[in-house]
């Protein structure tokens, strides 16, 4: 008798790959081209799980989510023309943050396309612009194939998007077809693939005089240590060295926020603290974090004289931003053994009592500053709502962060894991948050998740409450309120003499939207009201939405520094 896997369809073999792979949940929009692989699905559903969203960028942000908290690729399937159309700003934001997604696209038929059909989309030129790799399957035989390039192009280097576009005449097709070609026999899911790439023993030796001999360096943990998954290897490194440690977003957590040698997160969106430490730095260590123009305030915090090293898994990203002193092309959790290992063999030590001392009075000065506010005062002001869910939700709680003015005082909650933070810092898309929300709940379903939230972000994908009731993800959502695009609004009044055009909407009852939906709608005027809001939040099982009346014109803490992000 047939073994059962040479019997299988194209659609088959694609969603045996899926569970050989070990992703868990599909997540997407259905349309008539994508329902033979749904059909696939349905067979082996106690293997797998679709998750139908009710936009695509839903879709998309929380398989992003749902990638970045648990390291693994996620996968997202769509219909042809609108549906894969939508999902472009999904898969752009992931692919600026690196987060390894499997964009599946189910096209027309092969004999069909170029003919200007309805929804005929190019999807194919389209998402070469916004992945690390893309094609087309052009026979049903290559299936597995195809999936394995795939989802070991989104896992090696750096990770990214990657995207097959499945034409739906192959679906049924069969793969196991006789042929002189035995790649087409190998399975989808390879046994073991070693991406790391270690460092030479020169460049390990150069990294080790340059920070020895460092009066105040500083290391810029990004994502080259988020998706090494080196967290222990950065405490150790930092605690051995005495050497102090910012992060970008998407590093946030790599080291907890309270460690003494964390000076929390740098550039734009960030902390005085980091911006501080950063700009007397003479040795700066970046692992993976690209140097990008929101994390070096356009590239004016990092001074000239300053020794640069830089760790990047893909080599072309070494010296793109800064002229390096050192430049690495290494995994991150790799250099930081081979690095600290030379380092102790060296008998180098340093004494970083000081540092740890002047990292704590920023810290306290800079919460000082923060906190400069009537707290008890209505409408509520934006500082009051970090310090009441800081309070109310756990040290553990998954931010899930919206972009918006109101990111300046999200920002300030204390990340103290390296899962605890989601937001799309290459992007600063919109939409994003909810969703991102919904994929962490999934993710991490023993864990508390919030999404601090602007309303204008929020109403862009609010119709997910219905995905959140139907998924039971008991999240908590709180809606800074201030019935505006608030940036745009501040900008506005600041830099146009206040003329104001496009940056006021009118009010929308989020409670009565949240009960429509089935989900705890709760109205926040006052800090008492929002406290007590947040800890029914807490203690419900279903999605909550708190919509906060914020202060609308109370000034983030660093708001004199903003205008030096605009500056080219």
């Amino acid at each position: 008798m047939k073994n059962q896997i040479d019997e299988m369809t194209a659609a088959q073999a694609i969603v045996d790959g899926l569970i050989r792979e070990g992703i868990k949940y599909v997540f997407g929009i259905t349309g008539d081209t994508v329902l033979p692989l749904l059909d696939a699905l349905h067979a082996r559903q106690d293997e797998i799980t679709y998750v139908t969203a009710r936009g695509e960028m839903s879709a998309t942000s929380m398989a992003d989510a749902y990638s970045r908290i648990t390291g693994e690729v996620a996968c997202c399937l769509f219909h042809v023309g609108p549906s894969v159309a939508y999902s472009v700003l999904g898969t752009w934001s992931a692919h600026k943050d690196w987060v390894p997604l499997l964009i599946l696209s189910a096209n027309m038929d092969r004999y069909r396309l170029r003919r200007n059909i309805w929804h005929e989309f190019d999807v194919e030129g389209v998402f070469s612009k916004i992945t690390k790799w893309n094609d087309q399957l052009v026979e049903a035989k290559d299936s597995r194939r195809l999936l394995r390039s795939a989802l070991q192009a989104a896992k090696s280097g750096m990770p990214g998007p990657v995207h097959i576009d499945l034409p739906k005449d192959l679906f049924n097709q069969p793969v196991n077809v006789s042929s002189a070609d035995l790649s087409l026999k190998g399975a989808t899911h390879m046994g073991m693939v070693e991406n790391a790439v270690r460092p030479s023993q020169p460049a390990v030796d150069r990294a080790v005089e340059l920070l020895a001999s460092a009066k105040s360096p500083v290391i810029i943990a990004g994502r080259g240590v988020m998706w090494a998954r080196a967290f222990d290897e950065l405490v150790t490194f930092a605690e051995t060295t005495g050497v102090p440690v910012v992060t970008t977003e998407t590093g946030r957590g790599a080291l907890s926020e309270d460690h003494p040698l964390c000076a929390g997160l740098v550039g734009h969106f960030g902390r005085q603290t980091a911006n501080e430490i950063t700009a007397q730095a003479d040795v700066i260590l970046g692992l993976g974090t690209g140097f990008l123009n929101v994390n070096t305030i356009n590239w004016q915090l990092i001074p000239e004289e300053t020794k640069v090293i830089q760790v990047e898994t893909d080599p072309q990203e070494l010296g793109k931003q800064y002229a390096v002193e050192l430049g690495v092309h290494a995994c991150s959790g790799e250099f930081l053994r081979d690095v600290l290992a030379t380092y102790q063999a060296a008998g180098h030590n340093r004494d970083d009592s000081a540092t740890r001392a002047r990292i704590a009075v920023l810290k306290d000065r800079e919460r000082a500053l923060y906190y400069d506010t009537d707290l008890d005062a209505s409408p509520i002001k934006s500082q009051y709502i970090t310090k009441a869910i800081e309070e109310v939700f756990d040290e553990d709680a998954i931010y899930a962060i919206g972009s918006g003015y109101h990111t300046h005082f999200a920002n300030f909650l204390t990340v103290r894991k390296p899962d605890q933070y989601l937001w799309p810092a290459g992007s600063g898309t919109l939409c994003y948050a909810f969703a991102a929300g919904l994929g962490a709940k999934m993710a991490r379903p023993d864990r508390q998740v919030v999404v601090p939230i602007g309303d204008g972000d929020f109403g862009m994908n609010a119709q997910d409450l219905e995905t959140a009731v139907r998924m039971k993800l008991n999240i908590t959502v709180v809606i800074y309120n201030d019935v505006s695009y608030g940036a745009l609004r501040i900008f506005q009044k600041n830099t146009y003499d206040g003329r104001y055009i496009g940056s006021h909407y009118g009010e929308t009852d989020f409670v009565k939207m949240a009960e429509a939906y089935g989900a705890q709608g709760l109205r926040a005027e006052t800090p008492a009201e929002l406290k007590a809001a947040l800890e029914r939040a807490r203690d419900a099982d279903v999605c909550t939405v708190i919509d906060a009346r914020i202060d609308e014109w109370e000034p983030a803490h660093r708001a004199a520094e903003f205008g030096e992000f605009h500056k080219f």
